[in-house]
């Protein structure tokens, strides 16, 4: 056989040729998993998630059963809300729920609405215990220019004036043949509320937004949250988190080397 043809057997035969390519493959899968296995593994663990709505969670907010509770800040703990896809928050004082409509990262805010008026159901009615989050938790604060609502419970709906029963929010948790109404606190009609309401009355947030009263509601209000901020350690391609372990128990940056405290660069 002439070198020409040997030249061919051992470049075009597959039973020739198959044996390497098989190598190659194995060497190219062998690096790559040395190379994965190498990135931290709380890097890995932090990695942005979603509860369907398509908003990406990360810290200072960890999902319960997606992330580690090392992945966020004490105190900003959220589970999904399977039917609608949206994060929620939950006061640890009086299990009142909060939808987590948007979070601004850059400017270390949150939109939450209360989901009796956000997400409301046939007939349903408004706990009496409904407050802003912030009266709850000291982590956050109701960001500045939100407007406020009286909420008066114990209405009887059968002897408001038209102009009030406009302003009718749903039905009154403590006495379901009641109203709510919802009012400005700038309201010129605040001073007949007591005429009319025999309950309890309540005072919340809402935007700073044009629309109606029922529609501010729905839209919830903004807080600003305190913990300690991400830009650093974001920036240098690092995940944020916080070392819950009792004799650290301060802020980490995760990076695909390993730990570090403020960015990967330091």
């Amino acid at each position: 056989m002439n070198q020409g043809a040997i030249f061919n057997l051992f470049c075009y035969s597959p039973l020739i040729i198959h044996p390497y390519i098989l190598i190659i493959l194995f060497s190219f899968s062998l690096l790559t998993t040395t190379t994965s296995s190498t990135i931290d593994p709380k890097f890995q663990a932090c990695e942005p998630k979603t509860c369907g709505n398509g908003q990406n969670i990360s810290y200072p907010f960890y999902i319960k059963g997606k992330h580690e509770p090392f992945c966020g800040y004490p105190g900003f703990e959220l589970t999904c809300d399977h039917n609608n896809g949206f994060p929620i928050i939950t006061t640890t004082s009086s299990s009142q729920q909060y939808i987590v409509d948007e979070i601004f990262y850059d400017n270390q805010s949150v939109r939450v609405s209360i989901p009796s008026f956000s997400k409301p159901k046939s007939n349903q009615c408004i706990p009496r215990r409904i407050m802003n989050f912030s009266q709850y938790s000291r982590r956050f604060i109701v960001a500045p220019n939100q407007k406020h609502v009286l909420l008066f419970y114990g209405c009887n709906s059968t002897t408001l004036p038209e102009k009030l029963k406009e302003n009718i929010v749903g039905c009154d948790d403590g006495n379901k043949t009641s109203s709510v109404v919802a009012l400005y606190r700038e309201d010129r009609n605040l001073s007949l509320m007591p005429k009319y309401c025999k309950g309890d009355v309540v005072n919340i947030s809402v935007v700073n937004e044009k629309g109606g009263i029922k529609e501010l509601l729905k839209r919830g209000y903004v807080l600003n949250w305190v913990a300690t901020n991400c830009g650093g350690c974001m920036n240098s391609g690092g995940r944020c988190g916080f070392d819950l372990e009792r004799d650290v128990y301060s802020f980490r940056c995760y990076c695909r080397d390993g730990v570090h405290d403020q960015t990967c660069e330091g």
